[in-house]
């Protein structure tokens, strides 16, 4: 009985040491999202634009025969819906981090990371932000892709704001929901 008590002690003894040596890692590639980085500045310009390629389609507005085609982390896309049949490209309001909008007469809300803007939409070649709200929105809003399951790079708030997310071949990735 006791030489097959130290035979078990021997064995995990040897275990013990031998598993307690340096790890191997081996690096690792996987399809996943990396943030797309804009400075404080850029992030406060709301401007109006020629018409953009629509890229990251978001949600879409409708109102007098226009349509409001959001572009997920910059901006919207409108269209003169006149002729459904063939929608014509008008412009795009560029407005970083914006996720959503609403609205009312000739005046626009929307969010813009952590704010909510006022803008007049009156002249759409010449749109003007004429209110802003600061801090109404969590200041980490953006560090995470929305509806997404994978892996990404995590968010680094010393880079900048995250305007939108691109697919990209990441390198042992840290981040994963």
């Amino acid at each position: 009985m006791k030489k097959l008590y130290l035979l078990t002690s021997s064995f995990l003894l040897t275990l013990l040491l031998f598993s307690c040596g340096d790890e191997v890692t081996q690096d690792f590639t996987v399809e996943g999202l990396r943030p797309v980085y804009i400075t404080a500045e850029i992030a406060d310009s709301v401007m109006s634009l020629p018409p953009q390629p629509i890229d990251q389609l978001g949600k879409i507005y409708y109102k007098d025969n226009l349509l409001y085609v959001g572009e997920r982390g910059q901006g919207v896309h409108i269209l003169d819906n006149t002729n459904p049949e063939d929608p014509v490209r008008m412009g795009f309001i560029q407005i970083p981090g914006n996720k959503d909008i609403v609205i009312k007469g000739n005046l626009m809300y929307a969010d813009n990371y952590t704010d909510l803007l006022t803008i007049d939409i009156s002249d759409m070649n010449d749109v003007k932000e004429i209110n802003r709200v600061e801090n109404v929105y969590p200041p980490n809003s953006h560090a995470y892709p929305d509806f997404y399951t994978g892996y990404f790079e995590c968010y680094d708030p010393a880079q900048g704001l995250v305007m939108r997310w691109e697919t990209a071949t990441l390198t042992n990735p840290a981040c994963k929901r």
